[in-house]
């Protein structure tokens, strides 16, 4: 038995920044995480690291086709062909290497690793591979997993998931996508430029359905111009046939009929990891499996804190990592340290899809601002008469305002176009009170960059965009 000042359940992005921060601030703290392949949670190993080394791989496939049209010259693109193997090798390379780096970062800090099953006792204690520790604060990082579907359950042979899909060493043929989140987007788009034929199914009525109905609208429009995906929206797979070397997805909704495949992905969230953790020793609540929590991540336990996917917020990494932070900071508060945290502003969440084109956003959508009593104006303003959208080849897309017309305040920032997941972050600035949509008129950005359909968004609210 060994005792803590805090301890901490999970190493994905919330828990081993969770552990980091309360080390700094002079707490005795673990960090408990049983996957046998080392620390970095669902993020590293299985989710946002490997995934966008996918994209990754993609991207420069897709460029690799136009080197002509820039200058490059006596190459035969017709012979490409996608190595999954070594996609998956470099993907592996990428995540062991960011892996050693959390281990380094726990050594530098201090913090004792303990591996195994982290298990709530109740009063402070926290069971590990049958060795019982004691903490005067614990904080649960335990994260979540792809959510199954009754009759739609995945094998890792022709039905995937998120998981399954990342080791795939040869190219599906035909995939057909259930879901058309950020996970089920970015996958199409992978796909689809590495040379699969893929059919893109959402329930509800535009892809990525919490961004702005534009942004939803647009993308459908280029994965169907550009990447010839079949996208169906308001539509289901109702049932599934199984084979040995096929799938048969039957379709109900907008766009019904048989479709078959070589493999399907189903991609319709994650659902919490709060089973078998010993929440049932404590004062916690829960609802549907979601962990109750106050602003500075406290459960009704005292001493016992949640974080990241377990909890009603976003499922981002970053805002696993913030809460984290919070969680940290307020328990090592409660035991005399002078420190003094800040809730989160979930109102100003950033928001990051990675297909491409990509999608970045933040704040109110139009609808929702109409929906609080906003009088809305918006202004939008396309990337392409852009310089260096068409300089580095990507001039689809646009950036969208969403603007309180009595005070000109900027509400919500949405963007689709190269580099939106970078261009949101400069966004976060500009909301919250602090610009109005004419100081972001007579804000000066460098030329030539991506950045400049700011302004001109802006201007679009008035009507007097100047590059169109």
């Amino acid at each position: 038995m060994a005792a803590f000042d805090l301890i901490v359940i999970g190493s994905g992005p919330g828990g081993y920044i969770a552990a980091v921060r309360g080390a700094q601030l002079g707490l005795a703290t673990a960090l408990v995480e049983k996957d046998p392949a080392g620390l970095g949670g669902t993020c590293l190993r299985r989710g946002c690291i490997p995934a966008k080394t996918w994209l990754e791989t993609a991207h420069r496939f897709e460029q690799m086709e136009s080197l002509k049209e820039f200058g490059i010259a006596d190459v035969d693109v017709s012979k490409m062909r996608a190595d999954l193997s070594a996609i998956v090798t470099r993907k592996n390379r990428i995540v062991l290497k960011n892996g050693k780096g959390i281990e380094y970062l726990m050594k530098k800090n201090k913090v004792t690793v303990l591996k195994g099953i982290g298990k709530l006792l109740g009063g402070g204690r926290v069971v590990v591979e049958q060795v019982v520790h004691t903490a005067k604060k614990i904080i649960l990082a335990t994260g979540s997993v792809p959510r199954e579907l009754p009759g739609l359950e995945t094998d890792g042979q022709r039905v995937l998931n998120s998981d399954h899909i990342l080791e795939l060493t040869e190219l599906p043929s035909h995939l057909v996508i259930l879901g058309g989140g950020a996970i089920g987007v970015e996958f199409a788009s992978t796909f689809a430029r590495l040379g699969s034929k893929v059919t893109l199914v959402e329930m509800m009525d535009q892809l990525v359905p919490i961004e702005d109905t534009a942004i939803g609208e647009e993308l459908a429009k280029i994965f169907t111009k550009s990447y010839k995906m079949d996208v169906r929206v308001k539509t289901k797979i109702a049932r599934i046939e199984r084979f040995a070397d096929k799938v048969i997805c039957h379709l109900e909704g907008d766009k019904p009929g048989s479709i078959e495949a070589s493999h399907v992905l189903i991609s319709v969230g994650r659902a919490p990891v709060t089973a078998n953790i010993g929440l049932e020793n404590t004062k916690a609540t829960q609802e549907r499996g979601f962990v109750d929590v106050n602003d500075f991540m406290l459960t009704k336990e005292e001493g016992l804190y949640a974080i990241g996917d377990i909890v009603k917020t976003p499922m981002l990494a970053h805002v696993a990592s913030d809460e984290g932070i919070v969680a940290a900071e307020h328990a090592a508060k409660s035991l005399g340290v002078d420190v003094h945290p800040h809730p989160i502003a979930y109102d100003r969440v950033p928001g990051c899809t990675y297909c491409d084109p990509e999608i970045g956003s933040v704040g109110l959508t139009e609808r929702a601002a109409r929906e609080k009593g906003f009088d809305v104006q918006v202004g939008q303003f396309p990337f392409m008469p852009m310089a260096k959208a068409n300089i580095v080849g990507e001039p689809h897309g646009f950036i969208k305002l969403v603007a309180d017309k009595k005070y000109g305040e900027i509400l919500g920032i949405h963007i689709i176009g190269p580099k939106a997941t970078e261009l949101v972050a400069s966004s976060l600035a500009l909301l919250g009170g602090e610009y109005t949509v004419e100081e972001l008129i007579n804000t000066m950005y460098p030329h030539p960059t991506l950045n400049e359909v700011f302004p001109e968004a802006a201007r679009a609210v008035y009507g007097r965009a100047l590059n169109i």
